[in-house]
């Protein structure tokens, strides 16, 4: 089954429609990041209001706090959240970034984004910084696509997205990309890539997502993590990514700012 269909083309860009438990979503794509521990906008009122067909929230999270596991678990991520569009599941990746290190096995969490019914699961892959070494961002590399070999034994029904790392170096993340277009995978995001953002490296980030292109299987959706700031989405799509997130809105809103067109 064809699970993602091409529509037209400009620059590396695509037109196209991914197909998921919970409908068909036109991309290119944004996917709100919905926090399940505080939802300052409904997921619902995300696609009303806003025409979001799909959302992104982070099955580590629910997975640690007792009282979301257990809804999750007994009722589904959907009914988690109220929402009843298609719903991606991040696995804690990020969070291992920022803590440094996450109590869950690779292959647990693949099992958990299953069972409380994600139309898109995440790998656990090793999230490897700029500032890291070509030996040490090799390594990291072969551990995320090892992970993502015995994860995609596990995605049942679940659309399984394996996530390109790699570093600041190109090759691997041709590397990576080719390796990990050989299994059966739905969705590649290219990870590890936030700072670059963050800090505005963008010559960097261009770099990275031009690499990891050139060795994925073009068929299959590309995803930017955490894109971010707006004026970053253009930028991501005219290099040939499909799908961005962001909890860009959640973030400014906290520190009391508006989005505009040319800026915040």
């Amino acid at each position: 089954m064809v699970r993602f269909e091409i529509k037209d083309r400009d620059a590396a860009g695509r037109l196209g429609v991914l197909k998921t438990k919970h409908g068909s979503i036109t991309t290119p794509a944004l996917l709100p990041v919905i926090n399940p521990n505080k939802m300052l906008i409904e997921a619902e009122e995300m696609k009303k209001r806003f025409g979001a067909e799909i959302v992104i929230t982070n099955s580590y999270i629910i997975y640690k706090k007792n009282s979301l596991r257990e809804k999750a678990l007994a009722n589904g991520v959907h009914s988690l959240l109220d929402f009843d569009g298609a719903i991606m599941t991040d696995s804690g990746t990020f969070q291992s970034y920022v803590y440094n290190d996450i109590d869950v096995d690779p292959l647990e969490i693949v099992d958990f984004q299953r069972e409380i019914g994600s139309d898109i699961g995440t790998i656990l892959d090793v999230f490897t910084t700029p500032d890291t070494g070509y030996q040490q961002a090799e390594k990291q590399m072969m551990q995320t696509v090892e992970r993502a070999k015995k994860s995609v034994t596990r995605k049942g029904n679940m659309l399984l997205a394996c996530t390109v790392q790699g570093g600041i170096f190109p090759e691997l993340r041709t590397k990576c990309a080719q390796q990990l277009s050989g299994i059966d995978a739905d969705v590649y995001p290219i990870g590890g890539v936030v700072p670059l953002m963050e800090n505005q490296v963008y010559d960097i980030l261009t770099n990275s997502i031009v690499a990891a292109k050139k060795g994925l299987n073009p068929s299959k959706p590309v995803h930017l993590f955490g894109a971010g700031h707006p004026l970053v989405f253009p930028l991501a799509v005219a290099l040939g990514c499909d799908l961005v997130d962001s909890a860009a809105y959640a973030k400014y809103a906290a520190d009391g700012r508006m989005i505009f067109p040319w800026g915040t």
